[in-house]
């Protein structure tokens, strides 16, 4: 009989191991077809499974093409710490560490990866390092400018690319216009062919990019609409820009073709595909009060490679767009055209290696005093693409200087546009907190009136915690902005008059702390407001009970009462503070009562608790419930054991344990 027990658990295993494989296998295939989100809850199974380092690598790199930096640097912390990783292990999470605003733990892995690297590590390596030091600086000396997220404006997928256009703006947005479609990632790719399909993006799963129009009235957009039908092709369409009479529109564009023998000779490119963005052209009609037809740019390559981003010039004598043709410094670079006489381009200029760089540079656009600004990953900056800003023209230019923080952050942000004041205008940006994968932020320069500073500590011990990362939520504005401790565990925000805010503080191994009820509304205007506070905040501790106080349930009752919900509430927020923070809810009884009686009545109230917090929101995967009854008293008071009603109480408790962060 044992053989045969034996022999059963060596097959369970062995079928398990098969299956876990056979998943792998399909995650890998599902992710180099670019269907990440497929890939990645294959590689949850596989993981599952088994626990091996090429199921963590994959979950990993799903979480970073997808953007989902959290996720990204927990997996990215299992796969460093597992036998057989590589260098660009350390390097993908140094790169997740500093897109989570942890530049001193990034500057660390960084160096982690040069030296496993050695002689093949990347070439921009120094800068990576040198960023690190930067972004604390103008972290902790912030650029006066306040931010607004329109929630009208931008929906719940990519919005971008806002320019101006009589009463209001256009831009561009995959947002869904029909049931089904999904969001993964975010703006326009330069460097990847597509599946051929007019109804959804196969890299994104949404629709297809299409220019939008939304009128602004007051500074406050009123819904958006789709602009010119005729312009709207079946793939994608913009980002664009408009002539400065705004009669001439110049737009991103990509399309079908079936015809590839015509493009090239190469049989392998020879089949049905989206090809390389290109930029399309298209004249305001008066009379008919319509746009013409949209035209291709001559130096359009549609196999070869992309051109997009387009920006005329302030005068509309230059055409200036990003290209990775062959020739360039990096990735993409910035080139432009001049207009002839008869309405043709000249032949396409690099704008030098003052602007272009090993990496990419996107989204050029002008203000209103002819200064240029252009997006970057290339140059030292807080992470993704940063603003630079710099004067000149053609291929003479001043040296490029990062805008700051909070214009940049350390995700994505691109495509800066000015009002005629010069103060105010629009950003791209992927920054934690917004609506979709990209959203568009209005912004405007501002004094500020308002002061609020404190510090972290360490809840148990009292020491002030450096390098913790503290962010100011703006529930006004619907922005955020982040900062690290200095080695007192201090730090200091500006804030904005008649705005609501909270703060949160996190750091590797402790759980993140949070505080409300920060305002300054109805404070006279030129007050300045000195708030100090200490945000305590508790080490991770993996498989320690934490007690959550004032969990109390009536007599043989274990529905959750009215005067449990705020507690349970501060864990549904702990929970959404760290998503990868996996728990399990214990509730106990004390020893009055028969042993399964109190079994069975702690399980009901574990459940009770555990089901209302998923009523919040929370994944079930991320909470277990479990009864303990009476068989873990945290005093003397067992069976047969006369105890005092306070000590009774004591055993008769609700915790938390953390299984997995």
């Amino acid at each position: 009989m044992k053989k045969i027990v034996f022999t059963s658990i060596l097959l369970a295993v062995f079928m398990s191991t098969v299956y876990g494989q056979a998943e792998l296998r399909e995650a890998n295939r599902q992710a180099e077809m670019y269907n990440f989100s497929d890939a990645l809850n294959l590689y949850k199974a596989a993981w599952e499974k088994r626990e091996t380092l090429a199921s963590a690598k994959g979950l990993a790199n799903c979480y970073r093409q997808l953007n989902d930096y959290k996720f990204m640097e927990s997996w990215y912390a299992k796969v460093v710490q597992m036998e057989g990783h590589d260098a660009m292990d350390l390097f993908f999470y140094a790169e997740a560490l500093r897109n989570n605003s942890k530049y001193a733990e990034a500057k660390l892995y960084y160096g982690k990866y040069a030296v496993m690297a050695a002689d093949k590590q990347l070439t921009n390596t120094a800068k990576l390092i040198a960023s690190c030091d930067s972004a604390q600086i103008w972290m902790s000396k912030p650029v006066k400018y306040s931010f607004h997220l329109d929630t009208t404006l931008n929906s719940g997928q990519g919005d971008f690319a806002a320019v101006a256009y009589q009463n209001g703006v256009v831009f561009s947005s995959d947002r869904i216009t029909e049931q089904g479609l999904r969001k993964d990632r975010r703006f326009l790719v330069f460097n990847a062919n597509n599946n051929l399909h007019k109804a959804v993006y196969g890299w994104t799963g949404n629709s297809y990019l299409k220019l939008y129009y939304a009128e602004m009235k007051d500074g406050v957009a009123k819904s958006p609409i789709l602009f010119a039908s005729n312009l709207s092709g079946d793939f994608h369409n913009g980002p664009a820009t408009f002539s400065p009479n705004g009669d001439e529109i110049y737009f991103t564009r990509t399309r079908g073709i079936t015809n590839a023998k015509e493009y090239t000779d190469d049989r392998s490119q020879q089949k049905n595909y989206t090809i390389k963005l290109e930029i399309y052209s298209a004249v305001f009609d008066q009379e008919s009060r319509s746009w013409s037809a949209p035209k291709p740019f001559e130096f359009n390559s549609p196999i070869q490679y992309s051109v997009g981003d387009p920006c005329f010039s302030p005068d509309g004598k230059r055409l200036y767009f990003a290209s990775d043709m062959p020739g360039g410094f990096g990735g993409t670079d910035l080139y432009f055209c001049e207009r002839k006489d008869d309405g043709s381009w000249s032949n396409p200029l690099n704008l030098g290696a003052k602007i272009n760089s090993v990496g990419n540079e996107r989204s050029p656009s002008f203000d209103k005093k002819g200064d240029f600004y252009f997006a970057s990953n290339g140059r030292v900056g807080m992470g993704g693409l940063d603003i630079y800003y710099c004067k000149g023209e053609k291929t003479t230019w001043t040296e490029p200087q990062n805008m700051g923080y909070p214009i940049n952050t350390p995700q994505d942000d691109f495509l800066i546009t000015f009002n005629n004041d010069g103060k105010s205008g629009f950003l791209s940006s992927n920054r934690f907190g917004g609506r979709g994968s990209d959203d568009i932020y209005s912004f405007v320069r501002k004094e500020l009136k308002f002061i609020l500073e404190g510090t972290v500590t360490n809840r148990k011990s009292g020491k002030k915690l450096q390098n913790a990362i503290v962010t100011l939520y703006d529930k006004t504005g619907n922005t955020n902005v982040k900062l690290a401790t200095d080695e007192n565990g201090f730090f200091k925000f500006h804030l904005a008059e008649e705005s609501d805010y909270s703060l949160t503080a996190e750091k590797t191994n402790y759980i993140t702390g949070r505080k409300d009820g920060i305002s300054t509304k109805g404070k006279v205007e030129s007050a300045i407001l000195y708030a100090k506070l200490d945000l305590g905040i508790d080490s991770i501790e993996i498989d320690k009970a934490i007690k959550i106080e004032n969990i109390y349930y009536d007599l043989d009752k274990w529905n959750i009462r009215a005067d449990a919900l705020p507690e349970l509430d501060k864990l549904v927020q702990a929970m959404n503070d760290n998503p990868t923070m996996v728990i399990e809810l214990a509730s106990h009884t004390d020893s009055r009562a028969g042993d399964a009686y109190n079994m069975t009545l702690s399980k009901k109230r574990a459940q009770s608790a555990v089901d209302y917090i998923i009523s919040k929101g929370i994944d079930k995967s991320r909470i277990i419930a479990k009864g303990y009854g009476e068989t873990r008293p945290i005093n003397k008071c067992v069976n047969g054991v006369p105890c005092t009603e306070d000590q009774y109480q004591q055993n008769r408790r609700t915790e938390f344990t953390i299984l997995r962060y």
